[in-house]
């Protein structure tokens, strides 16, 4: 109930426009109910977000609106997880309602779950797998990091930790009967990601070859200059400093165990990085989602950690305690408000900017379908021009995954485009980075809203996509 309120009134505040990539999890998934494979065209393959769109694509025009109330219900539900691991570590309040503060208010997080990019799901089942952990429930780890391993590779880096810390834990055992069980959690959603992309795509490889330099364009932040770059950017400097302050009280101060668990998941986190960023892969700044959370914990963590050390030394009364600890909270969030709601600032008008585009395109598309027969349409024969909403395009005309590309060939029936209104909005905000093409000489406009237009060839209409 929390989070489906909270994700509400989120909503209701800041809407928010499903991102290109989700949307391409709603094209998939409506692609396999209608018997087709993920044409995924170098992009990754994900499992659990394929199947969810499966899912979710049943509700037909309400489906983008429905996905990004999960993504925002999820936001809430990683503030409750970062609230009850400071919890479980033993800091008293305000530190664990500031690290669920931290979490709700960071521009990256919020962002994150406004555009429902996966790796907000993702950063939520691994913390309330690390919340389960503490608690000693392992069995709802495993079940939270397998699915976790599903929907992001790096998800596999935790699992095969976690089964280590396990098999540790167990004494080390070498008889088969006392580890099969582990090893098969840990690698078994690995292998089944790999045996589905080479049942699909013919490789096992497939989106680690296809979606890394030289197959993809280079970003520059698949390197430790662009980590650092991006990290700096997601998580201000008072929070690392902060953040910095918090490991060291976690590691002095909390429970051995329960101190070792949580900073062992962070190293993971920073691991993942290292690895994808080696690998050639670009490292946009969203894939900092786990780490960025179990820093807000540490953040709070440090902010906590004068009470803490005045409760264990046992020479301050309750009260000094609370004040101690609403003042460090207090200092810690203070110095990276005016930083925080200026980012946050930013973030929305690029949303508002986004979710408004939503509207007029899917005008523009449904005034072009009236004309343009899209059923039985061939690969490449839609082009999008000028924007990066390819998913969106795909979805309004219900087409599979393929037909719609990023260029104008022979083949090409249909143009789709912003208008030169609607590409002065979408240029300065990051919105897109191709070039808006002039039509084909002879070629007719279909159907027009305020930022959008769509063009047909020459000739009588209604036009076959053949």
């Amino acid at each position: 109930m929390l989070a489906a309120g909270g994700a509400g009134i989120l909503y209701l505040l800041r809407p928010g426009a499903v991102t290109d990539d989700t949307y391409a999890f709603l094209d998939w998934g409506r692609d396999l109910r209608h018997g087709y494979v993920p044409l995924l065209e170098h992009r990754t393959f994900h499992p659990v977000p394929i199947a969810a769109g499966t899912i979710l694509s049943l509700f037909g025009s309400a489906a983008p609106t429905i996905t990004l109330l999960l993504a925002l219900a999820g936001l809430v539900l990683l503030a409750v997880a970062a609230w009850r691991v400071l919890e479980i570590l033993g800091f008293a309040q305000p530190a664990p309602a500031l690290a669920g503060l931290l979490v709700l208010s960071s521009p990256l997080l919020s962002l994150l779950a406004q555009v429902a990019y996966i790796n907000l799901p993702f950063a939520t089942l691994l913390l309330w797998a690390l919340v389960f952990e503490l608690q000693e429930r392992s069995t709802g780890a495993w079940v939270l990091l397998v699915i976790a391993g599903l929907v992001r590779p790096e998800g596999w880096a935790f699992l095969l930790a976690y089964g280590a810390l396990q098999w540790w834990r167990a004494g080390r055992p070498r008889a088969p009967g006392r580890w099969l069980g582990l090893a098969t959690l840990s690698l078994g959603p690995m292998a089944l990601w790999l045996a589905l992309e080479w049942l699909l795509f013919g490789s096992p490889l497939y989106s680690f070859t296809e979606t890394r330099a030289p197959n993809v364009e280079v970003t520059g932040s698949g390197s430790v200059r662009g980590l650092w770059d991006s990290l700096h950017v997601s998580v201000l400097t008072a929070l690392l400093i902060a953040a910095g302050v918090g490991a060291v009280a976690v590691a002095r101060l909390a429970p051995r165990r329960l101190a070792m668990t949580a900073l062992g998941m962070t190293a993971v986190a920073i691991v993942t990085l290292l690895v994808l960023a080696s690998s050639k892969f670009n490292v946009p700044s969203r894939h900092f989602s786990v780490l960025v959370s179990l820093l807000y914990v540490l953040a709070a963590a440090g902010a906590g950690a004068p009470a803490r050390v005045l409760a264990r030394a046992g020479t301050a009364s309750r009260r000094t305690l609370m004040v101690v600890g609403a003042c460090a909270a207090a200092i810690v969030a203070g110095l990276s408000v005016a930083p925080t709601v200026q980012l946050l600032r930013k973030n929305l008008r690029t949303i508002r900017v986004a979710h408004a585009q939503r509207g007029p395109l899917d005008r523009a598309l449904a005034q072009a379908v009236r004309f343009v027969d899209v059923r039985g349409a061939r690969r490449h024969t839609v082009a999008l021009v000028g924007a990066v909403d390819d998913s969106q395009v795909v979805w309004d005309l219900g087409v599979p995954f393929n037909v719609v590309t990023d260029a104008i060939g022979p083949q090409t029936r249909l143009i789709v485009e912003p208008s030169a209104a609607g590409y002065a909005q979408l240029g300065p905000l990051g919105l897109t980075n191709r070039a808006r093409l002039a039509p084909p000489h002879g070629w007719r406009l279909l159907a027009a809203t305020s930022d959008w237009e769509v063009w047909a060839p020459p000739g009588h209409t209604p036009i076959r996509l053949l």
